[in-house]
């Protein structure tokens, strides 16, 4: 079966996104094509909001306002059904081990061409596909195969944003090549059986929660995050003349 397409407008968008000189920029690009995004800690992977990725939106006040508030934030994008898009994750301390895991599901058939591909801050790599309609994919972390995917539930940072590594040094994600429009899909419970069959007939608990989120189609509504977890404080639900103080996380690189 043909499982070829041409470049999804999201990734299309993501692809544009990349090149913008910041994440103010980035997100409203992605927001205005109807890509949900969402605020995360500046110079780290975690959401800024308590909800996470499901406080992502394309209402482009909402974004405006997150990134007129924290100008300086990264730019997080929830995978899975919520965006239309999943993503296969090449760890940095185990890249050699996750490559020779693609290279094995490209000879067994079930790695297709990635239809972007980004390197990560760390050094790690994320493959970007169209996600598959009306298909639940849970998010899994396979860290003996090398290999990690992002599906319902989880998210991914996206060019421009800058992490601050263990290191010390400020690094960001950047697009590897073209969009290639020769893709399809992963069937990442497929894949993950190949790499990780050990814990795949276990049943080990996925990354992230797979409950069922709605397409990116649906213009997602933007509720306000209410906090529902200690040590990550919220974007306050407050407007822009509110009084809510400056998160802690919030950092200066």
């Amino acid at each position: 079966m043909d499982t070829t397409h041409e470049l999804d407008p999201a990734l299309e968008a993501v692809g544009r996104a990349a090149g913008v000189s910041g994440t103010a920029e980035a997100a409203l690009l992605l927001a205005d094509a109807g890509v949900p995004v969402f605020p995360c800690v500046q110079g780290s992977t975690r959401p800024l909001t308590a909800r996470g990725p499901l406080a992502a939106t394309t209402n482009l006040d909402r974004v405006a306002w997150w990134w007129s508030r924290y100008p300086a934030t990264n730019l997080g994008l929830p995978t899975g059904a919520t965006s239309g898009l999943d993503v296969v994750e090449v760890y940095a301390d185990r890249s050699r081990s996750g490559y020779s895991a693609l290279r094995l599901a490209m000879r067994a058939g079930l790695m297709p061409q990635p239809a972007l591909a980004i390197t990560t801050p760390t050094g790690g790599l994320h493959l970007v596909f169209p996600h598959p309609p009306l298909a639940a994919q849970p998010s899994w972390d396979a860290p003996r195969s090398g290999l990690g995917f992002h599906g319902d539930g989880s998210h991914i940072l996206l060019p421009p944003s800058l992490v601050l590594r263990a290191d010390g040094v400020v690094a960001r994600s950047h697009l590897v090549g073209p969009g290639n429009t020769r893709m399809g899909p992963v069937n990442a419970a497929v894949l993950r059986r190949l790499v990780d069959p050990d814990a795949a007939r276990d049943r080990q608990p996925s990354l992230a929660p797979s409950d069922t989120v709605p397409s990116r189609r649906r213009r997602l509504s933007a509720a306000d995050p209410r906090p529902t977890s200690a040590g990550v404080q919220p974007v306050s639900p407050a407007g822009p003349d509110g009084s809510s103080r400056r998160p802690s996380e919030v950092v200066s690189l």
